[in-house]
């Protein structure tokens, strides 16, 4: 196996493969939103017939090359159509697709590298073995094959009792067709907790990429003012909550949830299989995710920096400089 950029000509087979074997993450139209910054990755046999892929997110910063997460990108792959019925040789083929990725990482050799790796990868013993760290990440997932009652029921009954306070204090969730009402309380949110958002992707996400067919916003309002807003992008399968935003001045604890939960049955009527939080580690995040009743989901990102750098990085983080 090898992994390589993809040329243009090889563009429709490798986004075949993604909508097949990844997630929209890894496909071509949410890849051309990065402009040259993001590249699509194949994954080719000893036959040179592609069998999967990847995508990469590039960056200089201070002249040092950074291959990263992309902005509201949860991960980069790798997908492959795996061929074998067997467990152990499903096993060997999974790992071989990373030790690709490792060769490909290890002769490119940025100078930072931090990326998040495909859900149905549990094995990252090629990264171990190749001094990556490999850090557990968590997201919660909800089956939506659960009926809608059964879903409720499993919520945390902080989050219930918030969704019916939402509902007897008379505010009104609505599918939201104009994005600007997503972007102004998604910015809004960011900038009370001064964080950095890229408003030209957030832009293209909005505005270039969303259509009916794959992703929908659901906003909760307090008469005509739009208090709070879920952005969700979606394959066939899986709903993936994407964006979310609020009004601090109008704040009600039921305004997020309720938003939530449609978004939720709005996936369910739409006959997705999965809705994933795309979860955090900061704890009052995850503790909102949490109460919605997903499973805890764990994966990784793998992390490598040159060695002067990753000491530099551990000297700033126990304040010594």
């Amino acid at each position: 196996m090898n992994l390589r950029a993809i040329t243009q000509s090889e563009a429709a087979a490798y986004d075949d493969l993604a909508r097949q074997h990844g997630t929209l993450f890894n496909r071509m139209d949410w890849i051309a939103l990065f402009g040259q910054q993001m590249k699509a990755f194949g994954l080719f046999d000893d036959g040179g017939t592609m069998i999967g892929g990847m995508s990469l997110y590039q960056e200089r910063r201070w002249g040092l090359r950074i291959l990263r997460r992309a902005p509201f990108t949860p991960t980069c792959g790798p997908f492959i159509a795996i061929k074998s019925q067997n467990p152990v040789a499903v096993l060997e083929e999974r790992r071989q697709t990373l030790e690709c990725m490792v060769d490909y990482l290890e002769n490119e050799s940025p100078a930072i590298c931090m990326l998040p790796l495909d859900r149905q990868v549990v094995d990252a013993l090629p990264f171990i073995w190749h001094e990556y760290k490999v850090i557990p990440n968590y997201t919660y997932l909800l089956d939506l094959s659960t009926p809608v009652e059964l879903i409720k029921k499993k919520m945390t009954p902080i989050r219930r009792n918030d969704i019916s306070k939402g509902v007897r204090d008379g505010l009104i969730v609505k599918r939201t067709n104009e994005m600007g009402v997503v972007r102004n309380l998604v910015l809004a949110t960011f900038g009370r907790q001064k964080k950095f958002v890229d408003k030209d992707v957030l832009d293209a996400i909005l505005f270039q990429y969303a259509q009916k067919d794959n992703s929908f916003a659901y906003t909760t309002y307090r008469g005509e003012k739009a208090i709070s807003t879920c952005f969700v992008v979606h394959d066939d399968k899986t709903a993936y909550y994407l964006l979310g935003g609020y009004c601090a001045e109008e704040r009600h604890h039921g305004a997020g949830p309720v938003a939530v939960f449609e978004a939720i049955q709005h996936s369910q009527r739409i006959g997705l299989k999965t809705f994933d939080f795309e979860g955090s580690v900061i704890p009052p995040i995850e503790r909102y995710f949490r109460g919605f009743g997903g499973q805890l989901t764990p994966y990784f990102t793998v992390n490598k920096a040159w060695l002067p750098l990753e000491l530099g990085l551990k000297l700033l983080r126990r304040g010594v400089f």
